[in-house]
């Protein structure tokens, strides 16, 4: 039964492999922040090599009939399918990029995935590690939804223009946290992470003439957390993580409001 495991993997990793060329095309192609004014659509916060989580997720787009996804990045890591999930997300944005939008996590990086779970997962492969972090270094950094949502994996830097992020200074994209102290503060998740008050998020959404801001990157029991009189909304699609008994929650950004869908660990396969 593992050499059977080890065999697939080893299939869905050459898979991958396959159609990296393919998907550093498209990747290539898109900006550091992709702007769509396209309606309804689904966003899709952590999933964390958890391929149950995902299908489920898929499902519920062909169910609810939504063309539009945009996923906030973290696909490997920590879970046991990384190679799986990366698969099936680039499958999905090949064969329909105009309506499926894939964002950088901070676990869409060589330092993440030697640490937590992704490296061990592909036969510690340093060569293929490496092929696939340039693909990383061509995803999007940040969505624009409707002129009005601002949707990122981490947070935000301060109050400048969203035309300033590029692809290349993603950091503090893919890292940064909400908090209620006001101004840009020291994080517990190191010394060149920081944490960005309701202030910062007044000033942002203010000089780029947006609503909100939604985002992923943290674990929350219920799989959502509203913040700041509902400027900012935090997603986690990735039920049970690490076995925290957590739930997973996406939102449906629909007529310029949010809808959220909450689920647990019950999901069929």
């Amino acid at each position: 039964m593992v050499s059977g495991k080890v065999s697939n993997k080893i299939t869905v990793k050459k898979e991958l492999g396959l159609i990296l060329p393919k998907i550093d095309s498209i990747f290539e192609s898109e900006p550091a922040v992709l702007r769509t004014d396209a309606e309804p659509i689904m966003i899709v916060g952590d999933i964390h090599g958890d391929l149950k989580a995902l299908n489920f997720i898929i499902r519920e787009r062909e169910e609810i009939d939504c063309k539009n996804i945009l996923f906030l990045g973290d696909f490997v890591d920590r879970g046991l399918q990384g190679t799986e999930v990366l698969l099936r997300l680039f499958q999905l944005k090949i064969e329909d990029p105009e309506h499926v939008f894939l964002l950088r996590g901070n676990h869409e990086s060589v330092e993440m995935n030697i640490y937590y779970g992704f490296f061990e997962e592909i036969g510690s492969d340093q060569k293929f590690l490496s092929r696939i972090s340039r693909t990383y270094e061509k995803m999007s950094v940040a969505a624009v939804l409707s002129g009005h949502t601002f949707c990122v994996h981490g947070g935000i830097n301060g109050t400048g223009s969203v035309d300033t992020i590029k692809k290349e200074e993603s950091f503090p994209y893919l890292w940064n946290d909400p908090s209620k102290r006001p101004g840009l503060n020291a994080s517990t998740r190191g010394s060149t992470v920081k944490e960005f008050g309701p202030d910062i998020v007044d000033g942002f959404l203010k000089t780029n003439n947006l609503k909100r801001i939604v985002r992923g990157h943290t674990v929350l029991e219920k799989g959502y957390e509203w913040w700041f009189d509902g400027k900012l909304l935090s997603l986690f699609s990735c039920p049970d993580y690490v076995g925290l008994g957590n739930s997973g929650a996406f939102a449906l950004l629909e007529n310029g409001k949010l809808k959220l869908f909450v689920f647990g660990t019950r999901q069929e396969q």
